[in-house]
C-alpha cells in the first residue's frame, strides 16, 4: 500500500494492537502532528511511513493481521483540513513481524525517536 503526500496538516496515530490479552503498556498509542516537527524530524517520520506502508494492508482485507494472537501496528493518517478533497484519512495495518525496526522505534519512543 502506498501513502499520499503528507502535508503539514497530517496527524499520525500509531498503536500496537492485537494479541491474546489487552495490556495497556504494550498497546500505547502515539500521536504525531507533522506541523509540530522540524523539517528533519518531519522527513524522518515520512520516511518511516513510506518504508512501512508497503508491508501493510487496509483493515477488512482477507490478509489483514490481527487474527488469533497476532499483534500488528495500526497506522492512521488523518488530515485535519478536510477541505482538501484529494486526501482521505487512511488506516494501514502492519503485522508486527513485518514491521521495520524504525516503525517499532517510532512507536516505542514517539517523537523522541525523530529528534536530531
Amino acid at each position: 500500500m502506498q501513502i499520499p503526500d503528507l502535508t503539514d496538516d497530517a496527524v499520525i496515530e500509531l498503536a500496537r494492537e492485537g494479541g491474546v490479552a489487552f495490556i495497556p503498556k504494550l498497546s500505547g498509542q502515539r500521536t504525531i502532528t507533522l506541523a509540530a516537527l522540524n523539517p528533519s524530524q518531519r522527513q524522518r517520520v515520512i520516511d518511516i511511513l513510506r518504508q512501512s506502508a508497503p508491508r501493510g494492508v487496509p483493515p477488512g482485507q482477507p490478509e489483514s493481521p490481527g487474527r488469533g494472537d497476532q499483534r500488528y501496528f495500526r497506522i492512521q493518517i488523518i488530515w485535519t483540513q478536510h477541505n482538501q478533497a484529494q486526501y482521505t484519512d487512511i488506516i494501514i495495518l502492519v503485522p508486527e513481524q513485518e514491521a521495520p525496526p524504525s516503525l517499532v522505534d517510532l512507536w516505542q519512543k514517539g517523537e523522541d525517536c525523530v529528534c536530531d
